[in-house]
Formats: structure tokens, sequence, C-alpha cells
């Protein structure tokens, strides 16, 4: 192992490097962690329905097993989003047959905050409290809201659920950051939504760290809007951290051009470009990266983590999401490493643009 060579190590005067793992697969990339990061984050495994899938009754041997590799390897935990409209179990939401009322919740809640905190305070540096609260459509459309996603949360609790999250963790973690965390946060008007999120927080004077950037691109990113985004969540006075980076293979077609979305016409023509990718094709996706590292780099006055959704291209959530039901499953390729764990030709690049 080339210890110059690696990502954290160049970048440690500007954020931390961190990556998702699952317990499936945290044993197989310990190489690469050891030498590249010094932040993780569970994908899964301490959401709801995987750590307390009836209530009361905690299974932990999932977490534990990336906590345990956290430590062996004296990494530190980004902790994922307990409170998410998804792997959320039913009974967070029954009350003997009959709906749960907003008290019940905030009780389960708070039980079930008291019991992540306990177990695993020593090792998480932050949380994603809450996750994808704000919805994606236009103002009014998601159960009359403007701001907030028509989820059962959202249905039993009105937006009270997300500062009961918040009081709940910042009790039990008073040392750790704690984040809000969305998708699209770069789109103007999903953007809005999440300012009005945090600023109601922040009015019921709930302690809310940072914001979660996921920063998922399936089309070429718009710099000038990440640029102004930061921008814009930073002025808020918060700590920013890219939480879920990656770069699909799709994202690097149509150069120049908007890129077409599903149900427009010659989409299916246009994805047929990533069934069989060409090492040029591939490149590009490195040339995302630099662009995208730059900017990080520019503001890491305001940002403190950067982490990939994976660790390399043999496990990515994007081998099960397919733009286009109809067309066959295709391969994204979107991480720094690839399927054999070896760094992508890009990861030099970024490595020598941070010293």
């Amino acid at each position: 192992m080339d210890a110059a060579f690696s990502l954290a190590k160049a970048y440690e005067k500007y954020f931390k490097i961190g990556a998702a793992v699952s317990f499936m697969n945290v044993g197989s990339y310990e190489d690469i962690l050891a030498q590249h990061f010094n932040s993780i984050t569970p994908e899964n495994e301490m959401k709801y329905s995987e750590t307390e899938p009836e209530e009361g009754r905690f299974t932990f041997e999932a977490a534990d097993k990336i906590f345990d590799t956290a430590r062996r390897l004296g990494i530190k935990v980004r902790a994922h989003a307990p409170v998410w409209h998804n792997q959320t179990a039913p009974w967070m939401f029954d009350n003997k047959g009959r709906p749960a009322p907003p008290e019940l919740i905030y009780e389960r809640i708070d039980a079930h905050s008291k019991a992540l905190c306990e177990r695993y305070n020593a090792d998480v540096y932050a949380w994603d409290v809450v996750n994808e609260a704000a919805h994606d459509d236009a103002p009014g459309a998601a159960g009359g809201s403007p701001v907030y996603r028509d989820s059962e949360y959202f249905r039993r609790c009105g937006a009270d659920f997300i500062a009961a999250a918040f009081r709940s963790m910042d009790r039990y973690s008073p040392d750790a950051q704690l984040f809000y965390n969305d998708y699209s946060e770069c789109d103007p008007a999903k953007r809005e939504r999440i300012v009005a999120l945090i600023r109601t927080l922040k009015e019921k004077g709930c302690r809310i760290d940072g914001l979660g950037m996921q920063q998922h691109y399936f089309v070429r990113p718009d710099y000038d809007e990440l640029k102004r985004s930061i921008e814009i969540y930073a002025s808020l006075g918060l700590r920013l951290h890219i939480t879920e980076l990656d770069v699909a293979l799709i994202a690097t077609l149509r150069e120049g051009e908007l890129s077409l979305r599903p149900g427009e016409p010659g989409f299916k023509d246009h994805l047929k470009q990533v069934l069989a990718p060409t090492p040029e094709r591939l490149s590009k996706l490195g040339e995302i990266y630099l662009r995208l590292f730059e900017i990080y780099r520019s503001y890491s006055d305001v940002i403190d983590c950067v982490t990939t959704w994976g660790v390399a291209d043999d496990h990515t959530w994007l081998d099960f999401f397919n733009p286009d039901p109809a067309m066959p499953q295709m391969k994204q390729y979107p991480m720094l490493f690839t399927e054999d764990h070896e760094p992508k030709p890009f990861v030099a690049e970024l490595i020598a643009a941070a010293l």
C-alpha cells in the first residue's frame, strides 16, 4: 500500500472523505476504506425497519458489523437516516388497530433514538436525523402542503415529527452534529422548500447543525446551481456534508445539450448508449468528478465531508435502479473504484489536485 496515495490523506486539509457501505460488503472493502476513507455511512442498517422491526425488539446485528469494522480501522461513522418515509415498519403508525396519535409516534421516535444513541454514540460524529421530508412536486401537490412530503409521518403528525426527531437526537446525542438530508437539493424549487423546512426547525428552537446534500447525478451537473445552493444553505448558518455522491453513466450523455428524461421522445435511444459503454464515455465520469471536487474544495470553509454512496462499482444501489423499466438493466459505473476495487484513473487526478 502506498501511504501517500490516499484520498483521505490528500483531502484532510479540506474535508473528510466518506463512503457508504452495507453489512454484506463492508468486509470486502476494508483495504480500500483503510487507505482512502476516514468516514463511513451505513447504507440501510440504521433505518427503523432494520433496527426495530417490532416495537421494542431491536436488531442491531447488521449495524454492529459496520461499526465493528469502523472501530477496527479507526474510522468514525456518519449515522444515516433513522426517520424516513421509507423503511419504517408499520407498527410506528398503529395503535392496537387504530391510527397512532402524534404523541405516541413522538414517544416511539424518542425511544428509538435513545436506543440507537446508547449503543453507538461513542463512534458517531454526525446523524442524518431526518431524511427526504420535503416534497418534489409543485407547491400544494403534497397533501396540500407547499413544503412537506405527503408521507405517513406527515399525514399523522404534520411537520412536527421532524422537530420531535431532532429534539430526541439532541437529547441523547448532544456531542454529535445533527443533519437534515435530502436529494434534488440544487433544484431551485426544491431548494426553496428545503430552506423553508430548515427555517421552521430553527424557529421551533431545534438544534440543526447542518444539511446533507445528497448529490446523486443522473444528468450533467449544473455547476452554477451547485455553487448557488452551497452559498444559500451556508447562509442559514449550516455546516454542509455531501452525503450520497454518485455520478451515473447516463449523466455523460448528450454533452452540451439538455439530457432527455423518461417519457420524452428519443429517451430509449438515449439510454442505449449506456448498454455498451466506451472508454471515452467512462472517462467523462472522471471529468464530472474532477469538476465537482474542484467546487467542493473551493467551499471547504463550509463543507466538512464528502461521501460517495458506495465504494466500488461491484456494489451500488444503481445496479437495481432502471430509469426505464422497459429497457434491460444497465450498469452505471458511478463510483471512484472499479469492480475489481482498483482506483479509476481520475482518482490520481483528484489526489494531485488536492496536494
